[in-house]
């Protein structure tokens, strides 16, 4: 093992030595992020752990999680130095790898070596534009309503309850936004009922996964504010049986080979839909992602058409719970899948068809945000843009995707504060209780996040509470305590326990939860802390706004008040332990409980001063524990310019 990890450490320092310039004007330059695969020692989950926070921390992005194996990630130069350097990290590669320098991490490795592979090389495979057109000019609509939806009204009714406000059982892709499960699910025909006429090789399961990293690679990229990452699932490796042969039976028949592989895998509800959710909801509660969905293919790779026998080649349901793509995918050919499952997965997450033939009108809305299809061709809609709902590998290659289409998977910014709108959250807070015992103030309080709500859906939220955090007359913020132990939920109760000096208090307490949102309205409560000696008399200065300066006077205001109710009678002053004088009233008069006051001098000569005040009251009581502030007289210095006149 020492000498594995001997030769993993020159293989990492191969790669820096490569990826770092020498000069330091050159490296500033270079510390752009770019895309780099780090490597697993082992399948520890804590080394997966490790890497994924460390990309937290400095502000790294991952993408693409192969459970306790490797990491696709966004990240600087300087971050993928760092994560060379962890313990965990066998290797980081940034660029394409040659297949003999991973053949020592076994059959894993070169999965993910030709998955990186493909991903950052430039591809552009052509589509068979005759075989799309010949005898089916008219695709159908492949924007599929799943049959096993709660109608609108128990959708809603479902998300009423305080429990709900994160996404539930059938809310498994409300938006694009967070970290998805994917299961990668590919069907093998064992010749029982239909004959066996399609077998997966290795060579085209392996394309079939490096074509679907690539194409949900597509909208990772496009909207950084969605931090976007993909876990995956791994059932390609090893095809699921069914005892039909998929491929020759229209797409309906895919209630009997989903069902077969479902089964396989020991999902055995009556309904081969209920099956597929409860497979996502057990990936999202496994990897701890936000959402999930499954990725059905099916072999063509012998079929004429690559089209099932009713014309479908790939369709999706809104919403979810999955996706179905046959091999060939029609004209588009295997090489193209990256664009076909780019299009998919935008139904999975409501985006609508763009394409004529599909039928979508203008008006239609759909997604979270409920927004209309004003990009499609099937009608006198708003806008007419190149987009990846409007198919074909154009969009895809362009990286296009419309404002509508957009909104739809819930990439919209209402307020431009760089939060998208489903991640925009409300976080009310209040203080339920205040304790104050001598100068040691507890706070106790709670908080919970309300989800950006959706016109036509239950509305939910990924987000978590991150801290709450508070601050005395508006001073540094401090971190309160979840009660729990972990800010971790969508409601918490917090607390924390200060010790202040005698005076009063302005305490403000607000929440702030992952997505950077912050209490709109911050929790306030007034303190008073007496003074052991003085009770409720106290008197505050307050700093000099500017440089104190010789041959000028120095103001410094200051106020004093009477916790308790008291009338502020006057306020004295020295300056380095003279004679007390008497300072002014801003109102003219000491006569209330809350008197600002000023103080003037004379000019001072250079040097370090302290200046004290102490209030009295009107029962004879003068401040004995009264504050004091230090300051600085510089010297004034003046500069002769001489006057040149011209002309004269």
């Amino acid at each position: 093992m020492a000498g594995k990890k001997l030769a993993l450490t020159l293989l990492i320092t191969i790669i820096t030595l490569n990826l770092w310039p020498s000069a330091p004007t050159a490296q500033a330059q270079d510390n752009a992020p770019v895309q780099a695969l780090i490597l697993l020692v082992n399948d520890n989950p804590a080394q997966l752990t490790e890497v994924v926070d460390l990309l937290e921390a400095q502000n790294g992005q991952t993408r693409h999680v192969f459970p306790n194996r490797a990491v696709i990630a966004l990240a600087t130069p300087d971050t993928i130095q760092s994560l060379a350097a962890l313990p965990s990290a066998a290797a980081v590669f940034t660029q394409a790898i040659e297949p003999s320098s991973i053949d020592s991490y076994g059959p894993n490795g070169n999965h993910i070596a030709s998955v990186w592979n493909n991903l950052i090389a430039s591809q552009t495979a052509p589509l068979n534009v005759g075989l799309m057109a010949s005898g089916h000019p008219n695709d159908p609509n492949d924007a599929l309503t799943a049959p096993d939806l709660p109608s609108v009204s128990g959708r809603m009714l479902l998300g009423a309850s305080a429990a709900s406000v994160t996404p539930g059982y059938y809310q498994t892709s409300e938006y694009m936004a967070g970290s998805v499960a994917v299961g990668v699910v590919l069907v093998e025909s064992d010749g029982s009922t239909d004959p066996s006429t399609e077998d997966w090789t290795s060579a085209e399961k392996q394309q079939v996964f490096d074509e679907i990293v690539t194409g949900l690679n597509w909208w990772a990229e496009m909207e950084p504010r969605a931090h976007i990452s993909f876990v995956y699932d791994d059932h390609f490796s090893n095809p699921l049986p069914t005892s039909v042969e998929p491929i020759s039976r229209p797409y309906s028949d895919q209630k009997y080979w989903i069902a077969d592989a479902m089964s396989e895998m020991g999902y055995d509800a009556s309904f081969y839909f209920t099956q597929v959710r409860d497979y996502n909801n057990d990936l999202r509660a496994a990897y701890q992602t936000d959402w999930a969905f499954t990725i059905f293919v099916v072999d063509s790779s012998a079929d004429g058409d690559n089209r099932f026998s009713d014309n479908y080649f790939a369709y999706a349901y809104l919403g979810g719970p999955f996706t179905v793509m046959t091999y060939g995918n029609n004209g588009y050919g295997s090489h193209n899948m990256d664009a076909v499952i780019a299009h998919e997965t935008g139904h999975i997450f409501h985006a609508l068809d763009q394409y004529y033939s599909a039928h979508q009108p203008c008006t239609r809305s759909a997604g979270y945000l409920g927004v209309e299809n004003q990009n499609s061709l099937y009608g006198d809609c708003t806008s007419n843009e190149n987009s990846i709902m409007r198919g074909g590998i154009s969009p895809y290659g362009a990286k296009a995707i419309d404002s509508y289409a957009a909104g739809q998977v819930g990439w919209r910014d209402s307020d431009g504060d760089d939060i998208l709108d489903p991640l925009d959250t409300d976080l009310p807070i209040n203080i339920t209780s205040v304790s104050v015992v001598n100068d040691s103030v507890t706070v106790t309080g709670a908080t919970e996040i309300i989800p950006y709500p959706s016109p036509s859906r239950a509305s939910v939220t990924i987000n978590t509470l991150a801290r709450v955090q508070y601050r005395f007359n508006e001073g540094d913020w401090q971190q309160a305590t979840a009660d729990d132990g972990a800010f971790d939920g969508t409601s918490e109760s917090y607390h924390f326990t200060a010790s202040l000096p005698p005076g009063l208090y302005t305490l403000e307490v607000v929440a702030v939860d992952s997505a950077g949102n912050v209490s709109e309205a911050n929790a306030t409560e007034t303190i008073s802390i007496l003074d052991p000696i003085d009770g409720g008399l106290n008197t505050e200065l307050h700093q000099l706004s500017g440089a104190a300066s010789t041959g000028n006077p120095v103001n410094i205001n200051g106020m004093a008040y009477h916790l308790q109710g008291g009338i502020i009678t006057s306020v004295e002053y020295r300056i380095n332990g003279g004679d007390w004088q008497l300072a002014s009233a801003q109102d003219g008069a000491f006569d209330s409980d809350y008197e600002p006051f000023t103080l003037s001098t004379d000019s001072l000569a250079a040097g370090t001063y302290v200046i004290e005040a102490r209030a009295a009251d009107g029962e004879g009581n003068t401040e004995v524990n009264f504050p004091s502030y230090g300051f600085t007289v510089a010297e004034e210095h003046f500069i002769f310019l001489p006057l040149v006149v011209r002309g004269l």
